[in-house]
């Protein structure tokens, strides 16, 4: 009889792509994938273990559908991902719902796993994280139609102090460029129009290929599969912003004008204290020349409040470099102390209570500038990729300037029936604080 497996994924694109591919994996070996957990023989939780929200949100998922053990038809719950790769021993003695554990460097064996499972003493598989996938292995794309990441190094060697990943991820290594041509090439077969170039930091791809290939030879492969409309660029870390990726962003235009550039702060000292190794007249000149090179690009960054010994005086230099309005995206991130990075052993940690206030503050601060920079975009023409329907005449989708899941939407009034996948062209009526307004642009057609 065939098994049947639901998946739970949660975490970043880079955890996302790891579940489609034990999903495709799966599928491969005959599992019959399904939505509904209580009718799952097998359920999967794909773990964050990043930060403390993200590791609470994992725990509380394991809860939830540990319950289908009982109400539904689960005999094997699995946890996978970095909660798993961080607290194997953890979750065995405190959750012995969990069948098996697999870590971030073991996800590729997931069937040999789970159908030798009854064979094995072993609850744990987790190894030093040294594996990455190349274009054979199958995949079950959960984006929206048409769009799918493509993950294109794993693993980090910034050793931020606040960050655990070079230890949930390994060292960084990077995908073959032959492998992610062949991929996006497959990807574009099956009607992928806009892929998505993720990794820890999608700049630093090849340099750990003893310069066989970069990002920007890449990038230029990229652009000439035909099939592709649109290439977007996640986690791009500013010192390694070059001058000739930014030359050849104004040029192509498959690439969109968007950037997502973590900067964490903008505060020298605590520039330092993270680790980071950009400073910041560096950001602010990548900034400008971002900005007079590409006139329309979109940016979007990240930010940490209260990370330790945060003065006000340097939250407010933060608060300020928000006003000046680099940014049309932000998210804002309250520090997060964990065990086992640098940043912990702190001694000038700061109270919850005021982190949660600076952020809340940063947020609002961006929410003024966000709604500023969205009514400049108004009269803009521009492609939009649908994405879904609101209601009779409206539908929703994004433009160059949102990447899925994170940033806002595209609302788009249409006389005509639009399906999910469309480009349309539409001119920019409105805009809100994150969203847009617009109507199909009838003299474009």
């Amino acid at each position: 009889m065939q098994k049947k497996v639901g998946m739970v994924s949660l975490g970043c694109a880079k955890n996302q792509v790891d579940a489609e591919v034990m999903l495709g994996l799966l599928r491969e070996k005959g599992y019959e994938i399904v939505n509904k957990s209580e009718e799952a023989d097998i359920i999967i939780i794909n773990t964050c273990g990043f930060i403390g929200p993200a590791k609470e949100e994992s725990i509380q998922a394991i809860l939830e559908q540990a319950k289908y053990k009982k109400t539904g038809n689960c005999k094997t719950l699995v946890v996978t991902g970095c909660l798993g790769q961080r607290y194997s021993r953890e979750l065995v003695q405190e959750m012995p719902e969990v069948d098996i554990i697999i870590g971030t460097g073991d996800y590729s064996r997931i069937t040999e796993i789970i159908e030798t499972a009854n064979m094995r003493q072993e609850k744990t598989f987790i190894s030093n994280p040294s594996f990455i996938e190349d274009d054979g292995l199958p995949r079950v794309i959960s984006t929206s139609a048409g769009t799918a990441y493509l993950k294109i190094a794993d693993g980090c060697d910034n050793h931020c102090t606040y960050c655990i990943i070079p230890k949930l991820r390994g060292r960084f290594r990077s995908r073959p460029i032959s492998s992610l041509i062949n991929e996006a090439k497959k990807l574009a077969r099956d009607g992928i129009s806009e892929i998505i170039l993720v990794a820890q930091d999608v700049t630093r791809y090849g340099q750990d290929s003893g310069g066989q290939h970069d990002l920007v030879e890449l990038l230029e492969q990229l652009c000439q599969i035909h099939e592709l409309r649109w290439i977007r660029l996640m986690y791009c870390y500013p010192d390694r912003i070059t001058d000739e990726l930014i030359e050849l962003m104004a040029a192509e235009e498959k690439i969109c004008n968007y950037m997502d550039i973590p900067i964490q702060h903008i505060n020298q000292r605590i520039l330092s204290r993270m680790n980071r190794t950009s400073d910041s007249m560096q950001i602010r000149q990548l900034l400008s020349k971002l900005k007079s090179c590409i006139p329309d690009i979109v940016l979007r960054t990240s930010l940490i409040t209260g990370f330790p010994g945060e003065t006000e005086e340097e939250f407010q230099e933060l608060e300020n470099f928000i006003k000046e309005g680099y940014f049309q995206h932000i998210g804002v991130f309250t520090y997060s102390r964990e065990e086992g990075t640098r940043a912990a052993s702190f001694p000038d940690q700061i109270e919850d209570s005021i982190k949660e206030e600076r952020r809340s503050k940063l947020m609002s601060v961006q929410k003024r500038v966000s709604k500023r920079l969205m009514r400049k975009r108004c009269g803009q023409v521009c492609d939009v990729k649908i994405e879904g329907k609101q209601s009779e005449k409206i539908y929703y989708g994004r433009s160059y300037g949102e990447a899925p899941e994170v940033d806002g939407l595209v609302y788009v009034h249409s006389p005509y029936h639009l399906k999910t996948g469309d480009f349309v062209k539409v001119r920019i009526t409105n805009a809100f604080d994150y969203d847009l307004l617009g109507e199909v642009y009838e003299s474009g057609k």
